[in-house]
């Protein structure tokens, strides 16, 4: 049996990197051509290699077609922290973009519903922006996502932009701070049930979170009559 080729990390310099929210931080990368022609389906990720640690899998914020490649990274691990550590300028070694990302084709003509959490916003963000570049293609767009505090939603502005442009927004906070958040508490597929939806049974669902919310959201769209098989992460 012949020995898998490993991945090529190529020296690619960081354009950007500053804070999103406590625990997330924002990456953007000047791509050489060869990696955007690479990404071509928004949820696909890029491996990133630190000195004498293992590397760690990341997926793409921004969606195809772009300039640039930018992440959202959770803070808390040793290759992510020593990431968030790096300035301007200097270099990460990265691979190119793979994964197979989420199948669009599952959505064409169809509702679409976009649940996540936590770092979980960073395929999502490169989903909606592309969603929302084929508006006609699409039914009744919906984003949900559910995060500890109101601090801890990243990219907020996006997401008054896709409300403003007729997105059905629902955010969730589950432990918030008193006085700060006057929106739904609770985790988010926990506060889609209660809201009773009628959901069309061919609608598709994007989703990306940690397993217990993966399968919470997939538990509450099986009550509505919407099957396991419209459910797709990006992996």
């Amino acid at each position: 049996m012949s020995t898998p080729t490993p991945p090529a990390f190529v020296p690619v310099a960081i354009a950007d990197l500053r804070p999103e929210t406590p625990e997330l931080f924002h990456l953007t990368l000047k791509a050489p051509p060869e990696f955007l022609s690479a990404y071509t389906v928004p949820g696909q990720y890029v491996q990133i290699q630190m000195e004498g640690m293992k590397p760690g899998f990341f997926a793409i914020a921004s969606p195809p077609h772009k300039e640039q490649l930018e992440f959202l990274i959770k803070r808390g691990a040793p290759a992510a922290d020593a990431i968030g550590a790096k300035k301007a300028g200097e270099t990460l070694h990265v691979t190119a973009p793979g994964g197979k990302g989420y199948p669009l084709s599952h959505a064409h003509g169809r509702d679409v519903y976009v649940v996540g959490v936590g770092s979980g916003m960073a395929p999502l963000r490169a989903l909606m922006h592309t969603l929302l570049s084929k508006r006609a293609d699409f039914g009744t767009i919906h984003f949900l996502y559910g995060a500890r505090k109101v601090a801890h939603i990243p990219y907020a502005n996006d997401v008054k932009v896709w409300e403003r442009d007729g997105v059905k927004v629902t955010l969730a906070c589950s432990q918030p701070e008193p006085g700060t958040w006057s929106g739904a508490t609770g985790h988010i597929q926990d506060v889609f049930r209660g809201t009773r939806p009628t959901v069309a049974a061919n609608s598709t669902i994007f989703v990306c979170g940690m397993k217990p919310m993966v399968e919470g959201v997939k538990a509450a769209f099986a009550e509505l009559g919407v099957g396991a098989d419209r459910v797709f992460q990006n992996f």
